[in-house]
């Protein structure tokens, strides 16, 4: 569990060595920008109403909780903010065009080490806090695949935007500036061919 604590803790750092290592051999194309961002909108607005169900505790370097989640984007999938997430930097990588398709590989494999211990210390900590009402949610609702059929126990939340705008501008601002990197890249790269 030390690891997946570390890990929490860190989560908005820990890729920035893929991110440096992408910047430095990108090589994107009209097409792959395209394609990228596209999907990195879908994994914000996934995450963006998924904030607005958790609240502004989804930035918190500790895990908390005062309420379980399980309605929203919460009653199809348990981690929707990490499924978020990884259509986001998938975006990225697809926008960047770097050591494709190897690079897009590598990202797969470092998302799904870091989050797996993540997704089980924050368990870990939802099953003490929560106890057999999670352990519900938990039989019900898969961890990282979509259910198409909501799960309909325990209490609604009400979600709140407004927290979720707040809590997502520093994530639209970095990926943001990814992508505006990336737009400059490819002019540059364009005009000296």
């Amino acid at each position: 569990m030390k690891v997946g604590k570390f890990l929490y803790k860190y989560r908005s750092l820990t890729p920035v060595p893929l991110v440096i290592v992408l910047l430095i051999f990108l090589k994107p194309s009209l097409v792959t920008i395209i394609v990228g961002l596209f999907v990195t909108i879908c994994g914000e607005i996934l995450r963006f109403t998924s904030v607005g169900y958790t609240g502004l505790t989804t930035r918190s370097k500790n895990v908390q909780s005062d309420i379980l989640v399980t309605n929203g984007p919460y009653g199809f999938i348990r981690n929707p903010i990490y499924l978020g997430n990884f259509f986001i930097s998938l975006g990225i990588v697809i926008s960047a065009n770097a050591f494709f398709p190897w690079f897009i590989v590598l990202y797969i494999i470092v998302f799904a080490v870091q989050y797996f211990f993540i997704i089980r210390f924050e368990e870990k900590f939802l099953r003490e806090k929560f106890g057999d009402r999670y352990l519900q949610y938990i039989k019900n609702v898969p961890s990282f695949f979509v259910n198409l059929k909501p799960y309909r126990k325990g209490k609604s939340v009400k979600p709140n935007f407004k927290w979720a705008l707040r809590s997502e501008k520093v994530t639209i601002t970095v990926v943001t500036l990814l992508y505006i990197i990336i737009g400059v890249i490819y002019v540059w790269q364009r005009i000296h061919k």
